[in-house]
């Protein structure tokens, strides 16, 4: 049995319990975290919600702010090594989960995991489009009323991870969405998603163009200049939009660091795998099987071509092949 009450059974009332979505969090990870929280706080509990890594989406930092999310990076968190830990849309020991004090009690995922979850409680549901609809059903169940803002998070969640509902939807993801369409504020939700661009970042997609190096259906661009990671994803979504690309990184220099934007419609090739293979040594990302994100430090950082030959190894590429627009 999985829901609210079978996970309340193996938490302690009098230790604190941290929500951890995973590194460089997305829309339906913070969601998810934020939903879960408030129904343990209506139980009472004291309850942290954290992430490592970075938050690069400057639409999900509106959302925090419109939706007074209170999340942190989990450095800021003052955690001892009571608190119980409950990682969400992602698992505990992968690559893209940072490591927090404590116990880790329970999983809460849509995705295969990459071995047996070695915890108390573990909740997967593979078949879902989204984690959020995960945490829609744990409301639905336990019989509590969905909040206007928790609605219009999870909603943000669910239209983020399967692409406006045309990539991975399962029955229950439409009924999700159906009734937190009409519960949350849906307006504000497809704003924050889908108005994130100004017109000066129209220069990011012509020099995208003009920057693409393909090999076979990989792409690779790097963007000179910064950018926001919404162009980033954008510039990566519209090239896999293409017929002939399947897999699509976006690199952007900072002052401190590069970020990079991943996207993947190759099921062999999921997004968190590839990224940690590319960057292990220089840099650190994570991400799902279809999208992805990471940071290299500029001292760490092999160059463009370096990059990409990195990609094209951790794809199982030839790392000699030519690419096809050379």
């Amino acid at each position: 049995m999985y829901g609210l009450a079978a996970l309340a059974e193996h938490l302690d009332k009098e230790r604190p319990v941290v929500v951890q979505a995973h590194d460089f969090p997305d829309h339906d990870a913070v969601a998810t975290a934020y939903a879960l929280s408030e129904l343990l706080k209506r139980q009472g509990r004291t309850v942290y919600l954290g992430y490592g890594g970075t938050i690069q989406s400057e639409s999900l930092r509106d959302a925090i702010a419109h939706l007074e999310i209170d999340i942190h990076q989990v450095g800021e968190l003052d955690l001892g090594d009571d608190a119980q830990l409950i990682v969400v849309d992602g698992f505990a020991g992968n690559s893209n989960m940072t490591g927090v004090p404590g116990e880790v009690v329970a999983v809460i995922d849509h995705h295969p995991p990459p071995s047996p979850a070695d915890c108390a409680y573990a909740d997967i549901r593979d078949e879902y489009g989204a984690c959020s609809t995960i945490l829609y059903d744990y409301y639905r169940t336990a019989g509590v009323a969905l909040g206007h803002n928790v609605a219009t998070a999870l909603l943000m969640g669910i239209m983020m991870d399967t692409a406006f509902m045309t990539r991975g939807v399962a029955d229950v993801d439409l009924e999700a969405f159906g009734v937190l369409f009409r519960q949350g504020d849906w307006q504000l939700a497809a704003r924050l998603l889908r108005n994130s661009l100004s017109l000066g970042d129209l220069a990011a997609f012509r020099q995208a163009i003009d920057a693409c190096v393909i090999a076979r259906n990989f792409a690779f661009i790097a963007l000179q200049g910064e950018y926001t990671a919404e162009v980033m994803a954008l510039v990566a979504d519209f090239f896999l939009q293409l017929r002939e690309i399947r897999f699509v990184v976006v690199v952007s220099g900072e002052r401190d660091e590069y970020r990079l934007s991943v996207r993947s419609e190759a099921p062999e090739h999921a997004c968190d795998v590839v990224i940690h293979d590319a960057l292990e040594g220089i840099g650190a990302g994570g991400g799902h099987i279809h999208m992805g994100g990471g940071a290299i430090p500029r001292d760490l950082y092999p160059g463009d071509e370096g990059l990409r030959k990195r990609f094209i190894a951790a794809l199982g590429f030839d790392r000699e092949e030519s690419p096809t627009n050379e």
